[in-house]
């Protein structure tokens, strides 16, 4: 079957909006004019756009919309009010919601707050290391409508799924997979509850055939239609076992290249994904220690001067940055926190418990987050008082100084001069980055580039 004749019963000869123009908005505008020059393209952007004169363009505030369309295709994150989504409920979908109702029985899906991006490398590279075709997209930059000319038959495609591709769908992948939900996003979701249901998609669109796996200690009395596969994570000495559905696969923590207890749930969730994908588990297991991780995520980058430097851009939540905490064993000297402001509410308490148990000596805060955890860490019983050059908070016998800088580039300089040696150096921000960077890449490149200019000599010092 061709393209036209399977996705010709969504586009052919309709009339469609596209909802934003970023990378998923131009990759359905380039689908579907490759594809259906006979479908009616409309293109809706906060940005105003010079397009050609087959495509109609409007812009403004999304409620000012009443045309008819047959179908409304919405890019990840752009936000919908009640109003809109009542008025055409009937006919929003997106790139993901069309292609599983395609594709789902050759799908994984992978979602969860944190830990996506790495479970569906992970997972592709068993895949691949086993001898499977597999070919990996969805919000890890690849959009699900760039790869169909891809797929065949013997295809297993990875995706990794975000809240924003889950709102809509009305089918899971047959085999799907959640990690965590935490509260995040709620500058664009009404609160928490309305985050959690568009994540919980994934185990709601499933049926009695599809198959979905998830930590206990995350969703205990999780209820679902499909087979479940619950799982957990033993640490015995040097081996970590994961247990699920009276199995067990055994794997060497000295072989493991991810650090983090975090990340052995992230090797859980993607080695039983093999299993149910018929991977020999000998070979699943040996791709798990070949596997080096990815960028920004818990990301060593060198030693200097003594200091062992880590890059965890991507911990935009405070969850995140106590699991990257924990995975150093009490060896952080120095952690760097705060960000943007999303202006909704945050609670910081898991943050501040456990750097009430950790060994951190230095804390070095940036706008705009950091002046507020450094706030409520003082509420939450850290005495304060002022140091040699900087503010000091105490909880029982253990002292953190604390810097509030104005940059990056402030941070590293203080960084070298007192953070001592044979400790980590962690950027973890527990805040997203939109205040001073592009996105969370864009802050940790900087990161990385400020300290090796740092030790070459090229700073201001």
């Amino acid at each position: 079957m061709t393209i036209k004749e399977k996705f010709g019963k969504y586009f052919s000869g309709k009339n469609i909006l596209i909802m934003g123009f970023g990378t998923e908005g131009r990759s359905t505008l380039d689908f579907l004019t490759k594809y259906f020059h006979d479908c009616r393209i409309t293109l809706y952007d906060k940005n105003v756009l010079r397009l050609g004169k087959e495509i109609r363009f409007i812009t403004g505030e999304i409620d000012h919309i009443h045309d008819k369309f047959d179908l409304i295709i919405k890019s990840p994150g752009i936000p919908l009010s009640d109003d809109f989504v009542q008025r055409y409920k009937a006919v929003i979908s997106s790139q993901t919601d069309i292609f599983l109702r395609e594709y789902n029985s050759q799908t994984i899906g992978i979602t969860g707050t944190k830990g996506k991006s790495t479970t569906v490398s992970l997972l592709h590279s068993i895949l691949t290391d086993c001898g499977k075709n597999s070919i990996l997209a969805g919000n890890i930059g690849v959009p699900v409508f760039d790869i169909i000319p891809e797929i065949g038959d013997a295809n297993i495609i990875v995706l990794e799924l975000s809240s924003h591709q889950l709102q809509f769908i009305k089918k899971a992948p047959h085999i799907s997979a959640i990690l965590n939900v935490y509260p995040e996003h709620l500058d664009f979701y009404k609160n928490f509850i309305e985050y959690r249901s568009a994540k919980m998609n994934i185990i709601k669109m499933q049926d009695e055939n599809d198959r979905i796996i998830f930590p206990i200690k995350e969703f205990e009395g999780l209820e679902k239609k499909s087979a479940s596969f619950p799982y957990e994570i033993i640490i015995d000495g040097d081996v970590s076992i994961v247990y699920y559905c009276d199995n067990s696969i055994q794997l060497s923590l000295k072989c493991i290249e991810l650090k983090g207890i975090h990340n052995l749930y992230n090797i859980g969730a993607a080695l039983i994904a093999s299993q149910l994908a018929g991977c020999d588990v000998k070979d699943a297991v040996r791709s798990v220690y070949q596997f080096k991780g990815l960028e920004h995520r818990l990301e060593f980058f060198g030693t200097y001067r003594g200091i062992d430097f880590y890059n965890d851009s991507i911990s935009t939540i405070p969850q995140a940055t106590v699991a990257a905490i924990k995975a150093f064993d009490n060896s952080v000297g120095s952690l760097i926190l705060g960000g943007h402001f999303r202006g909704e509410e945050i609670t910081w308490t898991v943050l501040t418990d456990e750097l009430k148990k950790t060994a951190v000596d230095n804390i070095f805060f940036l706008p705009d987050t950091g002046r507020m955890m450094y706030d409520d860490f003082v509420r939450s019983g850290f005495k304060e008082f002022m140091g040699n050059g900087s503010s000091v908070i105490q909880w029982e016998n253990k002292q953190i100084r604390c810097f509030f800088c104005g940059s990056l580039d402030e941070v590293v300089r203080l960084v070298f001069k007192y953070t001592r040696i044979g400790s980590v150096c962690l950027l973890s921000p527990a805040s997203s980055s939109y205040n001073m960077f592009k996105n969370f890449e864009e802050r940790g490149a900087y990161f990385k580039e400020k300290v090796k200019n740092h030790i070459a000599g090229d700073s201001d010092d």
